[in-house]
C-alpha cells in the first residue's frame, strides 16, 4: 500500500464516488480506479460494492479508512510545523546572557521576539562572560552574549560590538555642567567601579594614569545596576556601559541621574556567540538579527540616553 493509493481510496470516501475523487485529486477517472483496484488487489479483500450505479464502501473498508485519516492527519499536522518552521514560528531557543544585559535589555528584546513568535520556546540564563563563552562551545546555549576576550578572535566581525562607555553622575553634581569628562575633571573625584579584574577597570586605570592623574575608587561592584543607586545616593560617579544605561533606564525616573560622554574612549567590547560546529536554526539567526540591530542602534544612537534626565 502505497500513499497515492491511500489519498485515492479517502477521496472516493470522502466524495462518494470515482468521477467526484479524480476531480479533487486532478486525476483521471480510469487512473483512481486502477489505484483502487490495485489497493484492493494488493490487500486481498472488496474495499467497494456497487449498488443501484453507487459505490457503497464495506465494512472492512471504514474500518481501514479510520486508520488511513488518522494517517492524512499527522500529515498535516507535520505540514502545518513544515510552515511554522518556514515562518520562524516554532523551534526552541537556548541564550546564556552575561549579567548585565541579563537583567532588562535582553528581557525585553526576548519578550518583543516571543510575542512576535507564540509558538517558540525559550530559555535566558545568566552567567560570567567566561561561563557563556565556554557554555556556547560546548552547544550547552544556541546564542552567547558576553564579553570578548583577547584570544576570542573567533568571531565573525558583524558578531563583535564596542560600545563606548559614558559617565553616570548625580543630577545635582557640578560635573553634570559639562558635556564631555575626562580624567582631568574626574581627577580626585570618588568613583564608582567595577572589580579591578575587569577589563574596563584595567582601561580607566591606565587613562588616568597615562594622563597623570588620580582614579579615587570608592566603590566596587561586580556589575552596574547595583552601582547606579550609588550614584543616586551622591556618593560618587561611574564610567558605565551604554546597555546598563538604557536597563537602568527602563525602571528608573529621571532627575537623579544624568550621563555624559567620556574623553577618551573607554569601550565595552561584547559579541555574539555560537556553537562552532552546530547549524543555527531560523529562530537562532531571527533573534540574534534582533539583538544584532538592537546594539548598532545603541552604539549608532548616544543621544537616546544622553538627553535622559
Amino acid at each position: 500500500m502505497n500513499l497515492k493509493q491511500m489519498e485515492a481510496f479517502r477521496a472516493v470516501m470522502l466524495t462518494g464516488s470515482v468521477s467526484q475523487a479524480a476531480k479533487q485529486l486532478f486525476r483521471t477517472q480510469p487512473a483512481v480506479s486502477m489505484m483502487i483496484s490495485s489497493l484492493e488487489e494488493e490487500i486481498g479483500f472488496q474495499l467497494f460494492e456497487r449498488y443501484k450505479k453507487r459505490l457503497h464502501p464495506t465494512p472492512e473498508a471504514d474500518y481501514l479508512y479510520r486508520e488511513i485519516e488518522a494517517i492524512f492527519s499527522r500529515i498535516q499536522d507535520v505540514s502545518q510545523t513544515v510552515q511554522d518552521i518556514q515562518n520562524k514560528q516554532y523551534g526552541f531557543l537556548r541564550i546564556g546572557c552575561m549579567p548585565g544585559p541579563s537583567t532588562f535589555f535582553v528581557p525585553e528584546l526576548l519578550a518583543d521576539f516571543l510575542e512576535e513568535h507564540p509558538k517558540v520556546q525559550a530559555s535566558l540564563q545568566t552567567r560570567t562572560s567566561d561561563l557563556v563563552a565556554e557554555w556556547v562551545a560546548s552547544n550547552q546555549y544556541d546564542l552567547g552574549l558576553a564579553e570578548i576576550t583577547q584570544h576570542q578572535s573567533q568571531l565573525a566581525k558583524e558578531d563583535r560590538f564596542n560600545l563606548p562607555c559614558f559617565v553616570a553622575i548625580p543630577a545635582d553634581n557640578p560635573l553634570a555642567e559639562h558635556e564631555v569628562l575626562n580624567t582631568e575633571l574626574l581627577d580626585g573625584e570618588p568613583m564608582i567601579t567595577l572589580h579591578p579584574d575587569h577589563m574596563i577597570f584595567h582601561d580607566l586605570l591606565t587613562q588616568f594614569e597615562t594622563n597623570g592623574h588620580r582614579m579615587n575608587v570608592r566603590l566596587q561592584t561586580r556589575f552596574y545596576i547595583p552601582a547606579l543607586t550609588f550614584v543616586e545616593r551622591g556618593l560618587g560617579v561611574c564610567v558605565m556601559d551604554p546597555v546598563s544605561i538604557l536597563s537602568y533606564q527602563h525602571y528608573a525616573k529621571p532627575g537623579k541621574v544624568v550621563f555624559r560622554r567620556f574623553d577618551p574612549q573607554i569601550m565595552l567590547k561584547i559579541g555574539l556567540f555560537y556553537p562552532v560546529d552546530t547549524p543555527r536554526s531560523r529562530i537562532t539567526k531571527a533573534f540574534s538579527d534582533k539583538l544584532r540591530n538592537r546594539l548598532n542602534e545603541i552604539r549608532d544612537n548616544p543621544e537616546s540616553y544622553l538627553d535622559w534626565g
